[in-house]
């Protein structure tokens, strides 16, 4: 079957589930709201805002199918569906019919529509009155979900009177749940003066990301039964070309589904030709979308049309012949309406079309001659600089032969004519050429500049910010590794592998990429991912000894002591001096041997911590995780604790008893550790060190561990714990 690009309440409820990203918590919430508006008095009422093609009729047919598969609430359910294109609304009474006809398709033998023949004869308040009464006499007890789709075109029909009457028909009666849909917040619920400001619930539907738009069209495909776009949607060259969309359309889904038709196309004469015819479909629907504005906000979106780069508001004005203070206006409305997005940049606002390919299509008239903006920005995007240079190298070289034998061959395709050629030199040219001045944008320099300041700071916050912006600008290893640390920091581990992964494709032999990649797969307890990243790390330096001791590190969570002491030797074999190596190696032995011998190797290590940013940075977790299983009596942790006690007493190190101690938590809620255990392990540490400042903290969250431990169902007990170390225990536990 084929998915349909404009409608898809034509599709099956099966069909819409099979292709349903990324709003599956929203769609069950509507249906929530509809179940508890039928059963009980506490009626809902909700507006979903996004622009044209964000799936908001995917949405409402969704939840439409869902609410008819709901048995338990069919008997008090009555559903108008009014179409997606109401243009003849004008009046309240307008709205009424409307209504009534959409409950008289939805059941044919209720004869609404033979009551409503007699209205036409009646003065249009008697006729309003009559079919108050009638929609009153066919819900009876029951509840109306009306399914209203652009509310904004619809309250506009009904003016000021037509809104209040609709006001007063729902606080009065009571009788109705409303899902709406809107391209934008419109005045009839923003104003302050307006009879529904405050009304609704509102919810703003999201753009697709680059992983959502790859999960959308993989599902299409599988859908349509297209396995080899299925297949080349798991590559790394399937996903950087939904990127190349991404970038250019941004996150609207019904984009993707219009690029998905030659995502699989190889060279230059197999994309320009159904590219060339999808921009004939796509240009109507900017067209139409651009009657919607006002002539002030039509010159405003030329004006952003013919530039590649975002602008700040004093030279949009400056090009408008406008004040900058009523052109902010406008765009800051534009913004609301989803025509442009905008991003600060020091002290600048800077402002873009939302969707460059509006750009792309509303200027591809002016074209005149002259290479076609959306061949050349799709070049750039789709093949990438790299890409672009061997292909243009490629053509030259075939020119030259063709020169010679009188016949051509552009990008392995055989046959094309020495005019083909030509044209997809000039396009590369181009392609090429704006690659190179890509740097010219003016955000990237203060965006760079943002960065290492933020960088020298370590807000880490602001740092992630800056880097997704150069993503977006430029998109470079840099750009993404940058990005990939920042995430790091701020504990958002995946996205930090995300933004690696994207490194390691367009390099692949950074080894830091794979470094860092392997520290945020052991962040999130992945330890044999990890071991792999660090090992590819090692392939191109072999004597990375940060890689060998962050190997180490990982091997020994997974109890591999001998190939974990194994990584800290070769770390250092190739820096002696290596503290943390050192550290970790002595732990391990101490783990696989708890003696004397032992201690005092552990001793010495710790005495070789001089600075105090090195003795916040360890801690001695595999160590108590050892002594803690190897005996079972309360004895003898209470003479090696107070041994180890008085060993990181005298190196001035207890912090690292202390945060290893914190670490215990999660070992402890193991279904292998008896509660009577875990008790008399956490008595012993109170017998030693309750006393003391310094481990009052983790004593804390390892008693609120245990009664957790002990009713797992009974979440009140973190409420006892200030909010930071709630917050904490909730992450070392793996709790929501």
């Amino acid at each position: 079957m084929r998915v349909s690009r404009y409608t898809p309440s034509l599709l099956s409820h099966e069909n819409l589930e099979a292709i349903f990203v990324q709003r599956h918590k929203l769609a069950q919430t509507l249906v929530e709201l509809v179940q508890e508006s039928v059963v009980s008095r506490n009626k809902h009422y909700t507006l979903l805002i996004g622009p044209r093609g964000i799936g908001k009729t995917h949405l409402v047919s969704l939840v439409y199918h869902r609410v008819m598969e709901l048995e338990a609430i069919q008997d008090r359910l009555k559903i108008a569906w009014l179409r997606e294109e109401e243009w003849g609304i004008s009046s309240f009474f307008d709205l009424l019919l409307r209504i009534l006809r959409a409950l008289q398709e939805a059941n044919p033998g209720a004869k609404l529509k033979e009551k409503t023949v007699a209205f036409y004869e009646m003065s249009l308040d008697v006729a309003e009155k009559q079919a108050l009464q009638l929609l009153h006499e066919y819900l009876g007890q029951n509840t109306l979900l009306l399914l209203m789709e652009n509310s904004d075109e619809i309250f506009q029909g009904l003016g000021d009177e037509g809104q209040k009457k609709l006001r007063s028909l729902l606080q009065e009666t009571g009788c109705c749940t409303i899902i709406a849909t809107s391209q934008s917040l419109f005045n009839g619920v923003k104003l302050q003066t307006s009879p529904f400001y405050g009304f609704f619930r509102i919810r703003y539907l999201k753009d697709f990301s680059v992983d959502e738009a790859v999960t959308l069209l993989r599902n299409i495909a599988a859908l349509e039964g297209n396995q080899n776009l299925v297949r080349f949607l798991a590559t790394a060259e399937g996903r950087r070309r939904v990127q190349a969309v991404h970038h250019l359309a941004g996150g609207n889904p019904r984009i993707y589904v219009v690029f998905s038709e030659f995502l699989t196309c190889e060279s230059l004469d197999d994309l320009i030709d159904p590219f060339m015819q999808m921009l004939d479909d796509l240009t109507p629907y900017y067209q139409a979308r651009m009657s919607y504005l006002s002539p002030q906000q039509r010159k405003i979106l030329e004006v952003l049309c013919s530039r590649r780069y975002a602008m700040p508001v004093k030279d949009i004005a400056q090009q408008c012949f406008a004040t900058s203070q009523t052109t902010s206006s406008q765009l800051k409305d534009l913004r609301d309406k989803g025509y442009v997005v905008s991003e600060t940049y020091g002290r600048l606002a800077f402002y873009e079309l939302r969707e460059p390919l509006m750009r792309i299509c509303l200027s591809v008239k002016q074209a005149r001659g002259e290479p076609i903006r959306l061949i050349v920005d799709f070049l750039r995007t789709w093949y990438g600089r790299k890409n672009l240079e061997a292909m243009y190298d490629g053509l030259m070289t075939v020119r030259g032969r063709a020169a010679k034998n009188d016949r051509a061959t552009a990008l392995g395709v055989q046959g094309c004519s020495t005019l083909a050629t030509e044209n997809h030199r000039i396009y590369l040219e181009q392609a090429l050429r704006e690659e190179l001045e890509k740097e010219s944008d003016p955000r990237i320099s203060v965006c760079v500049e943002a960065l290492y300041q933020h960088s020298r700071s370590q807000n880490f916050a602001e740092l992630c910010a800056d880097a997704q912006k150069l993503v977006r600008l430029r998109g470079n290893d840099l750009d993404h590794f940058n990005l990939g640390l920042a995430l790091g920091n701020l504990g958002r581990y995946e996205e930090s592998i995300t933004s690696f992964e994207r490194v390691l494709e367009i390099k692949p032999d950074i080894n830091e990429a794979w470094y860092d990649r392997g520290i945020s797969f052991a962040n999130l307890g992945r330890y044999e991912e990890a071991i792999a990243s660090y090992d590819r790390a090692l392939e191109i330096k072999p004597d990375d000894n940060q890689a060998w001791n962050h190997r180490g590190i990982s091997l020994g969570y997974l109890g591999r002591y001998e190939d974990a002491i194994a990584s800290y030797d070769r770390a250092l074999e190739h820096h002696p001096d290596s503290i943390w190596a050192r550290l970790n190696r002595a732990e391990l032995l101490f783990c696989q041997n708890i003696s004397e011998q032992q201690l005092t190797e552990l001793e010495s290590a710790l005495q070789s911590l001089t600075h105090a940013e090195q003795k916040r940075g360890w801690h001695f977790d595999l160590g108590l995780q050892a002594l803690f299983q190897k005996f079972d009596d309360s004895a003898n942790w209470q003479s090696w604790l107070r041994k180890l006690i008085q060993v990181f007493d005298d190196a001035n190190c207890i912090s690292a008893l202390t945060q290893g101690l914190t670490q215990q938590a999660a070992k402890l809620t193991s279904e292998q550790v008896s509660q009577a255990k875990a008790e008399a392990w956490l008595q012993v540490w109170q017998e030693l060190v309750g006393d003391r400042r310094e481990f009052q903290i983790p004593l804390r969250l390892l008693s609120a561990t245990l009664q957790y431990k002990k009713a797992p169902d009974d979440l009140s007990v973190f409420m006892a714990l200030p909010i930071e170390e709630r917050k904490i225990l909730k992450q070392l536990l793996n709790i929501e």
